[in-house]
């Protein structure tokens, strides 16, 4: 029992155990962190479409959460721009854009948010760990530029005081030139002041609070003029106290309408998630478990749910800023959720007078960061397959939708794998006279050819994306063989295989044994050779016909076959 919670639960292995004497770099971190968390919780809230406040109430449980059942030492949980858009692009079509910021729109957020971290929960006990890598980088990293674009513009809107409508990013950016003429003077003046002072302070005072600075700023400034006055939006009242613990007011019958955006968050986030726990993993040396961050993320995502937050991940930038504080545990986010806490509970107030124009600004601050063109120029250079790939995601998110777009993602990378994967390179071997290995002929000079055997060596999986090719290819080697001929299959590289992948070889071997040919097997690898012999290929060649080596199979007699009467 004691294991097994350990293995659930890993706050119960390191927190007893507990170093006290690593308490000032996890507090200076903490510390550190909520500088940089509780601005970009404001914004990134407005961003997921429900009140300010929502963005404390997510960051405190998803920190807790992570704390008590995440394996990283580093990880730094909270609110997400790309997760917060995929929230609200996931919940606008079944409220509508005029609803988000409302009640309604709260309750189908923390829905979604549940029913994320019910399909995190899901995966991290099936132990699907692997889903992590089911995106190619190239399409992530097209996600990543198609987002950070899509999200400036969307912002933009803050920063000019206009409203420019739904649609996809692309509508929206074509809305908002439309809108220029009624922009507010004074509302530009402070999302264009908020965002320079950022951007200054990125570049030439990059260890400093930025955005904790300019919120502050921000608001001294607001409530000092009166902005809301003069126009300028700002948050409005911001609750103090603790959130409302329940389930969201929406009808369990219909949150299956939430399932996609449910899944297009776990293909978001849990890709960011794991690749800053990898990351800090790698740097510090250590291990980290993909099947407890699954479950971990679960947790997170769902707790936000009950208090009326939005799902989370664990962010590269927060994580970066953590580490270079001196986080050496989860400790610090513990001590980062008791500074949320009080934040929430006395601080809270104080950002009533924030306007609404340098929120956008902290976000599109943040977006800056990500807005890189050297993914498009490598993948160009590199791959002209993967540039499409990474052009496709970008242009969908962009152009099509954030939903549809990650599914564009989807259907590329199954693409792409398919693709890949049915270029099985079959390629023949011959025999070096000085050291008697088998070698590929084409590489190398020199070999020899035995007469009547022809070798072809499958370097790579053997199953239905690949098997007419793989038909071909092998055909054409026998055909140098002769007639009668031996062709000898190594599939050592062949881990593997399916039904069709055995179909297609039983369907060689007969054509080569209706012409007086023998097809045979080496180095075969115990589980594709039970897949074999349970889909009848064993019995088609022969078990004579099956060797354990190359070398073995060229020195033995050729198999007697029984002319089928059939």
């Amino acid at each position: 029992m004691s294991a097994l919670l350990r293995r659930y639960v890993p706050i119960v292995g390191w927190l007893p155990s507990y170093d006290r004497r690593l308490l000032t770099g996890d507090a200076v971190a903490g510390l550190s962190v909520w500088a940089l968390l509780v601005p970009q919780a404001l914004a990134y809230a407005s961003l997921a479409g429900v009140p300010a406040q929502y963005g404390l109430y997510t960051s405190f449980v998803a920190l807790v959460a992570y704390a008590i059942f995440g394996t990283s030492r580093h990880l730094a949980q909270g609110p997400s721009a790309a997760v917060c858009a995929v929230s609200a692009a996931a919940i606008t079509p079944i409220i509508g854009s005029s609803a988000l910021g409302s009640e309604t729109a709260i309750g189908w957020t923390a829905a979604l948010a549940i029913a994320t971290g019910l399909v995190y929960l899901a995966l991290g006990v099936l132990r699907m760990g692997w889903v992590s890598t089911f995106l190619s980088k190239a399409v992530m990293a097209g996600f990543v530029l198609g987002f950070s674009i899509g999200i400036i513009i969307d912002q933009s809107q803050k920063l000019l005081g206009v409203d420019a409508g739904d649609g996809s990013y692309a509508q929206e950016l074509w809305e908002m030139v439309k809108a220029l003429p009624d922009t507010s003077t004074t509302t530009l003046a402070v999302g264009l002041g908020s965002l320079a002072v950022l951007l200054a302070m990125r570049r030439f005072l990059p260890r400093w609070p930025r955005m904790l600075m300019v919120v502050a700023a921000a608001i001294a400034l607001s409530a000092a003029l009166d902005l809301s006055s003069h126009g300028v939006a700002v948050t409005g009242h911001v609750p103090t106290g603790l959130p409302s613990v329940g389930l969201p007011g929406v009808g369990w019958s219909e949150t299956s309408a939430l399932l996609v955006g449910a899944l297009s968050i776990v293909f978001v986030g849990y890709s960011e998630s794991l690749a800053s726990a990898r990351a800090m993993a790698s740097r510090h040396h250590y291990e980290i478990d993909t099947d407890q961050e699954l479950i971990a993320q679960g947790f997170a995502c769902g707790a936000a749910g009950f208090v009326g937050g939005f799902a989370s991940d664990g962010s590269l930038s927060k994580t970066s800023v953590a580490e270079a504080a001196g986080q050496q545990t989860q400790m610090a986010s513990l001590v980062n959720a008791v500074l949320v806490l009080l934040t929430m509970l006395l601080l809270a107030g104080l950002f009533e007078d924030l306007p609404s124009a340098t929120l956008g600004a902290v976000v599109i601050d943040a977006m800056v960061g990500l807005v890189t063109f050297v993914d498009w120029r490598r993948y160009y250079r590199v791959n002209r397959a993967d540039w499409v790939f990474f052009m496709g995601a970008g242009v969908g998110i962009l152009f099509i939708g954030i939903t549809q777009g990650i599914l564009i993602g989807v259907v590329l990378s199954l693409l792409l794998l398919i693709a890949r994967s049915s270029r099985t390179s079959v390629r023949e071997l011959g025999r070096d006279p000085r050291t008697g290995r088998f070698h590929v002929l084409s590489r190398h000079e020199g070999l020899e050819l035995t007469p009547g055997v022809r070798i072809a060596r499958v370097d790579g999986p053997l199953f239905f994306a690949d098997a007419d090719a793989f038909r071909t290819r092998i055909r054409e080697i026998s055909a140098d063989a002769g007639t009668p001929g031996r062709v000898i299959v190594d599939a050592e590289a062949v881990l593997l295989t399916d039904t069709d992948g055995a179909d297609i070889l039983a369907q060689v071997a007969g054509e080569l044994a209706s012409e007086g040919s023998t097809l045979e097997l080496a180095a075969v690898h115990p589980p594709v050779l039970a897949l074999w012999r349970r889909a009848g290929l064993i019995d088609a060649v022969g078990e004579d016909a099956v060797f354990a080596t190359v070398e073995e199979a060229v020195a033995a007699p050729p198999p007697i076959r029984v002319p089928s009467l059939r």
